[in-house]
């Protein structure tokens, strides 16, 4: 069985990390093993603390793993289209194959089921309003999108539906 993914997404600042935060416990809680990807738009700074790994990577090692005996960091150079769907799609059946649920936050563009996370004080509007693929909005602002509107705080029903739509 593939491992079910749901989009969180939204604007910068939007508070898509916040309800992540409050998402993962609550899926913990119902007995879920839940894994996170977070897409970000800019180039990341290869493990600045940890000197040696951080030299094997500038060596040029297309895959450098950390080992802190209770936890294990991964860096991986990857090749290829990375706005298609099966990139994502591929990574989850790499690294997240002993996963019930991953939570991905962003991958706007990405053709997953998306959360939108959309303040009424946002400047901008929300980015997936016309988005096949948006099941649900979650906002503080009186707005019809024509999916299931759900308030910032109500992590329960946000949550049933995560889990149905990730089943």
């Amino acid at each position: 069985m593939m491992t079910g993914i749901v989009a969180i997404v939204g604007g910068t600042n939007s508070g898509k990390t916040t309800l992540m935060e409050k998402l993962i416990p609550e899926l913990m809680r119902r007995g879920y093993r839940v894994g996170t990807i977070k897409h970000i738009m800019h180039k990341m700074v290869f493990d600045p603390s940890a000197k040696d790994s951080r030299r094997h990577a500038e060596a040029g090692a297309d895959t450098v793993v950390v080992d802190a005996d209770t936890n294990i960091v991964m860096f991986k150079s990857v090749a290829g289209n990375t706005e298609s769907t099966d990139h994502v799609r591929n990574y989850v059946s790499a690294y997240f194959s002993d996963m019930d649920i991953v939570l991905a936050e962003g991958y706007k563009k990405q053709d997953l089921p998306k959360i939108e996370v959309y303040r009424q004080n946002d400047r901008t509007n929300p980015v997936c309003l016309t988005d096949a693929n948006l099941v649900a909005l979650v906002t503080d602002a009186d707005l019809d999108a024509g999916v299931p509107r759900y308030g910032l705080d109500d992590v329960i029903s946000i949550t049933d539906l995560i889990v149905k739509t990730a089943g």
